[in-house]
């Protein structure tokens, strides 16, 4: 029986790619090993957003070259194989194929052809211990932001079809799986023969079984009064939207090829507010973009603290080779950015605090993730909404659904104990 080992770097759409090619391999003989140097495969499903997470990729790729045994295959797949090609088998000779992630469709025939002994069906995956698991829905991106590699390595919007969304679904609610987390660089421009994100998220809440639906990436121009409807009127979407507004002035969101405004983005938060006042909404932001005055540096600061986000993915801008945004002029000192990076981070960190603290002596509803490493009766979970929160409880199967009170907060996460019948 052969065995494989997966490393993932990157997005969730990573994790996702990475998870689809391992329940292919399973149903071809293999089984998952936790040891690289006992694997007959080694796939490393790698990142290109940011030269650093290519540099850590080629780093691990290199060690894994080094000890993989002497019959293994060592794959390198994903968006950093799209971009550079073959030249990366040149760059690290360990290397046996590289597979970009356009092509990763074509996988179950790369894998009978170069596994042709282990072409065995196990007739389905096994159970799985994992509660919470991602589904693509919507693959590439059309929008061709001036700061981003994506739209270059994994080409132009392509919906999968709902048919094979929901079949996809169906499998994972019948080996265990409770909530789903529906992927795609912009999910709100899904659309299959006439059936947009909305629909799709009444069909996935249809499959018997899943008991929570998350989605992201949200891109604000397409964020939708139907989509926001939609998730405050089925019960099992979580009250969560994730909604990137990467900057809060017009010219730079006009560089970033935003399409929308920073009075459109604030509509945008109202409308959420208004339908679905419980909700937790997070997003991306980037400091540092090419002629960032500090007036416009402001204006984000004073858009975060305006809408007050519960989380934030935060970060300086750094130069992508391919990007429209590469070739711009008037860039930003390495220590300015960092400076900025760090005042922003201060001031969403200290809201997002707040908004912890403020959930103290409140009622919420927990999805069991797993057990506290090395505390017996300490089990993590998230709320409806995003926050992540421990729980004193006896054993419970992963994906449980409990009534908590939050006690207390200790940093970011709530601590809660379990609401007495």
């Amino acid at each position: 029986m052969p065995y494989v080992y997966f490393q993932t770097f990157g997005c969730q759409m990573n994790v996702a790619d990475s998870n689809d090619i391992g329940e292919r391999l399973f149903t071809h003989g293999f089984r998952s090993s936790d040891d690289p140097a006992k694997a007959d495969l080694i796939v490393v499903n790698t990142c290109s957003v940011r030269e650093h997470a290519e540099q850590r990729a080629k780093t691990r790729i290199g060690e894994y070259g080094r000890l993989k045994k002497q019959e293994a295959q060592l794959w390198v797949i994903g968006c950093m194989a799209e971009r550079l090609g073959e030249s990366l088998k040149r760059e690290i000779p360990e290397v046996d194929r590289v597979i970009g992630a356009r092509s990763l469709e074509g996988i179950d025939e790369v894998i009978s052809s170069v596994f042709p002994d282990q072409n065995v069906d196990f007739k389905g995956i096994e159970a799985t211990d994992e509660a919470s698991e991602f589904v693509s829905v919507i693959r590439g991106c059309d929008n061709y932001c001036t700061y981003c590699i994506v739209p270059y390595v994994r080409g132009p919007e392509a919906s999968i079809p709902a048919a094979i969304i929901i079949d996809t679904i169906r499998k994972k609610a019948g080996r265990g799986v409770k909530e789903v987390t529906l992927l795609g660089q912009n999910v709100n421009s899904y659309c299959d023969a006439g059936i947009d994100f909305p629909d799709l998220i009444r069909a996935v809440a249809a499959v018997e079984g899943i008991k929570r639906i998350r989605f992201t990436t949200s891109h604000p121009k397409d964020c939708s009064e139907k989509l926001i409807r939609t998730i405050a009127d089925e019960p099992k979407c979580c009250r969560h939207v994730h909604l990137p507004v990467q900057a809060g002035a017009d010219r730079i969101l006009s560089l970033m090829n935003r399409r929308y405004t920073a009075a459109d983005y604030r509509d945008r938060i109202s409308m959420i507010r208004s339908l679905l006042p419980d909700a937790d909404i997070t997003t991306d932001i980037l400091v540092g973009f090419p002629s960032e005055t500090d007036a416009e540096f402001e204006s984000t600061l004073a858009l975060v603290e305006e809408v007050r986000f519960t989380a934030a993915f935060m970060f300086a801008y750094s130069i992508r080779e391919g990007t429209a945004a590469a070739s711009m002029s008037d860039t930003v000192s390495h220590e300015l950015k960092h400076r900025r990076l760090k005042q922003l981070i201060d001031v969403q960190t200290a809201i997002t605090r707040e908004i912890y603290t403020g959930m103290a002596g409140r009622k919420v509803r927990l999805m069991i993730s797993g057990r506290q490493e090395k505390r017996d009766r300490l089990w993590m979970a998230r709320d409806y909404g995003c926050k992540r929160a421990l729980i004193a409880c006896d054993e419970v199967p992963a994906g449980t659904i409990l009534q908590a009170d939050v006690v207390r907060t200790s940093g970011m996460t709530l601590i809660c104990e379990r609401t007495a019948l």
